[in-house]
């Protein structure tokens, strides 16, 4: 028997597209000199490893979590929806704070 096909949720390509645009945003921001890492984990990731061990670590810290939700969704479909948008606002939030911070005048 094949089982039911079944759409990513909406809330993990959103998810996805903001882990994106945040990786987007600081590669630019690190390759002109006008910004720096904020997350003091991915900042000694990319010391470490330069950016392709931080878009790598980005993507394995990002896809899991959300390959992980996606699969619990068939048991838990109302509880993965509520924690995705949690997730989406917390990070939205997060990223817009650490980006305020980081960058304000001194």
């Amino acid at each position: 028997m094949v089982p039911a096909r079944r759409d990513v949720l909406p809330e993990t390509v959103i998810l996805a597209l903001i882990a994106m645009a945040d990786l987007i945003y600081t590669a630019l921001a690190l390759a002109t000199g006008t910004g720096r890492e904020g997350n003091p984990l991915m900042r000694t990731v990319l010391a470490a490893g330069g950016p392709i061990a931080l878009i790598a670590t980005k993507a394995i810290l990002v896809g899991a979590p959300l390959a992980v939700a996606e699969w619990a969704r068939a048991w838990y479909p109302r509880l993965v929806v509520r924690a995705l948008r949690v997730a989406i606002c917390a990070y939205v939030l997060t990223w817009l704070l650490g980006t305020a911070l980081l960058n304000r005048p001194q």
